[in-house]
């Protein structure tokens, strides 16, 4: 099966690390790939609960540091990916991943989602997990490749 856009959901945890080497394994096949990373705000809910004077510096200074920690995600992978030849788009998102992701699949033409997850021990741990692959199950009208490390 060969495909002619992927899209690679990356976070910079070593789970998705399995993910970015079958998505460049993938795209030197000729496929066009997309690096995403999804600045998730999920954290920032809880600086509501902050009732310091400074609140508001505490919130913009969580921004920033996350959405320094998806540039540097997609800095890896990217010069991971020119250091093998392939060329990568860049895309940094801001949103709930389990929404955003499944928005940008419809509307990018992209024909293979790849992302990595984590292995769960157990269902407290499966349960306590924020686990994305399973947020996203039964979302995409493409091919999933899931890489559970």
């Amino acid at each position: 099966m060969s495909f002619s856009r992927i899209l690679l959901c990356l976070d910079g945890a070593p789970h998705s690390e399995a993910a970015c080497a079958r998505a460049l394994d993938l795209a030197r096949g000729g496929a066009a790939l997309d690096a995403l990373y999804v600045v998730d705000p999920y954290l920032k809910k809880f600086t509501h609960e902050i009732y310091a004077a400074n609140r508001d510096e505490c919130r913009t200074h969580l921004d920033r540091s996350l959405a320094a920690e998806g540039e540097a995600a997609l800095d890896a992978f990217i010069a991971q990916a020119q250091a093998a030849g392939i060329s990568v788009g860049r895309l940094l998102r801001y949103g709930e991943p389990g929404k955003v992701i499944p928005q940008l699949v419809a509307a990018g033409g992209y024909d293979l989602v790849a992302l990595g997850g984590k292995r769960f021990s157990g269902r407290y741990e499966r349960w306590t997990s924020r686990d994305l692959p399973g947020r996203l199950d039964g979302k995409f009208a493409v091919p999933v490749l899931l890489c559970r490390v």
